[in-house]
């Protein structure tokens, strides 16, 4: 399997909280048709195409958080190309929503409870959304040790287990559906000086601030709380960078 942060998990030879080294590994997509009840899913896909706000303008996107500055990763790293295959699977997959609708005669279990999460969510506005999308993913998803492959959303939720990488998936799915502009969520690496690991979580911009939706704790933190994180990549529609403040083996 492909190490998630190769020269990095190399150079600290480093336990991770997730808690095998963070690793991504692309794994073949499923093959099932994905079915459900017309209406349930009709309003999945209502929310993937309305509700997924479209990316901001240059002057509205913010910086990325944790406030260091970002350089882009080489276009030959072996990640790049693992991230760029699995990225419509993060950002959840249309098609398969629409062949939801197409198909009335079972269920798609993924899509309604990803729903219903969103939904309940919705009940709420602005932090107090993204706590409960935080605290229902935490609640769904059961730790599972050395789980190291990179899953879709989807697939997160049905199998319901996986390591913080799932978590930080799922979230950012999630958040995604519920409304939030794609420039205003990032999945982050960090590593955790305190307890010596690699580690992923979820970011999200509200209120001209970044939260922090970490599987650890169903708190939601600034960036700027978090300070025994170290970040150490960031991971976006826009593809991956890495931060200059971390230490790097090219």
């Amino acid at each position: 399997m492909m190490r998630f942060i190769t020269a990095l998990a190399e150079a600290r030879s480093l336990q991770t909280e997730c808690p095998a080294p963070l690793k991504i590994v692309a794994r073949t997509p499923d093959t099932q048709v994905c079915t459900a009840k017309p209406m349930a899913v009709y309003v999945t896909v209502l929310a993937i195409v309305f509700g997924f706000a479209v990316p901001a303008s240059a002057e509205d996107r913010p910086s990325d958080p944790f406030g260091n500055h970002t350089i882009e990763l080489n276009k030959e790293a072996p990640l790049v190309s693992t991230w760029e295959y699995l990225k419509d699977q993060v950002l959840l997959d249309k098609a398969r929503f629409h062949s939801c609708i197409e198909f009335s005669n079972a269920s798609c279990p993924e899509v309604s409870a990803l729903m219903k999460i969103v939904e309940e969510a919705r009940l709420n506005q602005g932090k107090a959304l993204l706590a409960h999308l935080n605290r229902a993913i935490n609640l769904m998803i059961k730790p599972t040790p050395f789980y190291g492959f990179l899953v879709g959303p989807l697939e997160a939720i049905t199998t319901r287990s996986g390591d913080c990488k799932t978590y930080a998936i799922a979230k950012y799915a999630a958040v995604r559906v519920a409304g939030i502009s794609p420039d205003h969520v990032r999945l982050v690496v960090v590593h955790s000086r305190r307890h010596s690991w690699d580690h992923m979580v979820a970011a999200v911009y509200q209120d001209d601030e970044w939260l922090i939706l970490d599987n650890l704790t169903n708190v939601l933190l600034r960036d700027s709380e978090k300070t025994d994180y170290e970040p150490t990549m960031i991971l976006d529609y826009k593809g991956i960078r890495r931060y200059s403040s971390a230490f790097w083996l090219d």
